[in-house]
């Protein structure tokens, strides 16, 4: 079996009346969102492993209510940013601050408590867990009596579960995946996998959005859906979101604000336009696209 909910519920333009319910349910249950300033800053952060410099001074601003795209060769660093500002590496130099606080020395799920949610080039869904269990893994923080509890039906206090039940298929829904619900998500396809991994996210409760790579293994087509989706929940739910993604058409598609990093340092940000027409990234990453 493979199952492949992607396609089958209609461009996010044309979401129909039970879509934007489901999208109530969503906007009820996230925290308010950033609306001004700075969501993240991560500023002069150094890294080395060993003998290498992975990261050589690179400084990156995320605005409130805005896509953030990274972009640059393999090996640029992009990865290990995230990691720094997802608390995974901490810097030899350098400081981040997130939601108005100083988050260098906080660990990563500390970070999630704050509003920080992270996706991984690789699924990092339970493949043996059915499509439901998964995404309601991702209330953790707010479940009353806590997700065991609620994925095996445990006795506990049962107002959180339900909400986060009632969440769980409204995220299914924006994420085109309610049909699946009782899938085992590791028949799924690629594209399917990746959906529950952004809408476990989303269950999160997130202020910041970080995706790693949200379209690997998928076509252009298959990305260019996904990243419209995001687009919208972006949009209507009001957090940001900084990716990393190597299709570069798409970035400046959908981003407000592109960063290009090579050798561990920025060699060019501003609008799309301003990147795309960056000398520096036209050397070092966009004249090879």
């Amino acid at each position: 079996m493979n199952a492949n909910p992607a396609g089958n519920g209609g461009s996010p333009e044309t979401w129909g009346e039970g879509r934007l319910a489901a999208l109530e349910v969503v906007e009820a249950a996230l925290p308010p969102p950033v609306t001004e300033g700075m969501v993240l800053e991560a500023t002069d952060i150094h890294v080395s492993f060993g003998g290498v410099r992975a990261l050589r001074g690179a400084s990156l601003r995320i605005p409130a209510g805005t896509i953030v795209g990274l972009i640059g060769p393999n090996g640029s660093g992009k990865s290990t940013l995230f990691d720094v500002i997802n608390g995974f590496t901490v810097p030899d130099s350098g400081r981040v601050r997130a939601f108005g606080e100083d988050i260098t020395d906080l660990n990563p799920w500390n970070r999630a408590r704050l509003g920080m949610c992270r996706t991984f080039q690789a699924n990092h869904i339970d493949p043996n867990l059915t499509v439901y269990e998964n995404l309601i893994t991702g209330a953790f923080l707010s479940i009353g009596g806590g997700v065991f509890t609620s994925v095996f039906q445990f006795p506990a206090p049962r107002r959180g579960q339900r909400q986060a039940a009632e969440l769980t298929r409204a995220v299914a829904r924006l994420m085109d995946l309610e049909k699946v619900l009782d899938v085992r998500a590791g028949v799924l396809s690629f594209g399917g996998q990746r959906r529950a991994e952004i809408g476990r996210s989303i269950m999160s409760r997130p202020r910041l959005l970080l995706l790693d790579e949200p379209s690997a293994g998928m076509d252009s087509h298959e990305a260019s859906d996904l990243l419209g989706l995001v687009t919208r929940l972006q949009s209507d739910l009001g957090f940001a979101v900084c990716l990393i993604e190597h299709f570069v058409r798409i970035v400046f598609d959908h981003c407000a604000i592109v960063y290009a990093l090579a050798e561990g340092q920025v060699i060019a940000e501003g609008t799309p336009d301003e990147v795309s027409s960056s000398p520096a990234a036209q050397e070092h990453y966009l004249g090879e696209q």
